[in-house]
């Protein structure tokens, strides 16, 4: 298979084609010599997803304690089994339908959560890589929702059992309230999520210790909340996107995207280029998955016709995309 166009290869757009044989990549070429043509980019990855509530169907009332706090209405909805599960599913049709190859789950309800989970992706190309509130062999890490709801030996011990079972270790941090981010940072996660209400301090700390940051607008902006965008970048802050809370929000990376563009140019401006790293590349690099070079796997979107990065951060859908490689 060749396809032509608009690619982005290795952190830039290029024209060329790339080459792809027995779902691996042989070749990136300048000649135009092609089976497909259109815009490539690498397949989103959605860095920070509770699906389990997506099946929720009111108006979620309160603030972020009230709604998704321990006992909150979430933890009322995921009582459920059944709607949890058929949720679950409906979720990511969507997300693979969007050319979303992975996504990070937060997955809520122990060991039993993170089972239904693995029960729902069979069948699925769509792979996800599950945080488990607690450690268990089946999940890639351990995924805590914020130090203010735990007891800080607890936290330690749970962190110290991810590492020494060779698991990645995220959390919560500073979403409702700012935390004491010298005790998140001693405790090496791979990853935090949020950071609304960190200092600048806070955020000089974080980028000294090269922590990247999960960043939620549409979720934000449901509690009153707006992420600023410039405000992390000054600071040399690798960003990642995702989606939060299936209770209000759709699982879309292209829908997330946009927002984080327009949103960015209420305190600055953010290149919608650096806007697609978030969504494509950036998450690569925080989990460390090797795809789409010459000799490994292609994970790829060929949107339908040539596209810039300005369209494909705020007008695409997903009737633009012409083929998903996984």
């Amino acid at each position: 298979m060749k396809i032509y166009g608009n690619i982005l290869w290795k952190g830039e757009f290029r024209k060329g084609t790339v080459v792809i044989k027995d779902g691996i990549i042989e070749d990136f070429r300048k000649e135009r010599d092609f089976d497909f043509r259109g815009t490539v980019i690498p397949t989103f990855i959605n860095m920070h997803t509770h699906i389990g509530d997506f099946w929720a169907r009111d108006e979620p009332k309160g603030g972020i304690k009230e709604i998704v706090g321990p006992n909150g209405y979430k933890y009322k909805i995921l009582r459920n089994r059944k709607k949890v599960y058929e949720g679950m599913r409906r979720a990511m049709r969507y997300m693979q339908k969007e050319g979303i190859s992975h996504f990070v789950d937060f997955r809520e309800g122990g060991k039993d959560g993170v089972e239904l989970l693995l029960e729902v992706s069979r069948g699925f190309s769509i792979k996800p890589i599950i945080f488990g509130r607690g450690v268990y062999k089946e999940v890639e890490g351990l995924g805590l929702s914020s130090v203010s709801d735990y007891d800080r030996e607890y936290i330690i011990s749970k962190v110290e059992e991810a590492k020494r079972s060779k698991k990645l270790f995220a959390i919560h941090v500073s979403e409702r309230i700012r935390e004491d981010i010298d005790f998140v940072l001693s405790l090496h996660p791979d990853f935090i999520v949020h950071m609304l209400e960190a200092t600048e301090e806070d955020l000089e700390k974080v980028s000294a210790a090269r922590i990247p940051i999960v960043l939620t607008p549409r979720s934000n902006m449901f509690f009153g909340k707006v992420p600023n965008i410039p405000r992390f970048l000054k600071h040399n802050i690798l960003l990642a996107l995702g989606t939060d809370n299936g209770m209000f929000s759709l699982p879309s990376i292209l829908r997330e995207m946009e927002i984080a563009y327009k949103l960015s140019k209420l305190y600055g401006y953010v290149a919608p280029e650096e806007i697609l790293k978030m969504a494509t590349i950036n998450p690569r690099k925080i989990l460390r998955i090797e795809d789409n070079e010459i000799g490994k796997k292609a994970r790829l979107i060929v949107f339908r016709r040539l596209m810039t990065p300005f369209e494909l951060v705020n007008k695409s859908t997903i009737l633009d995309i012409k083929k998903i490689i996984l």
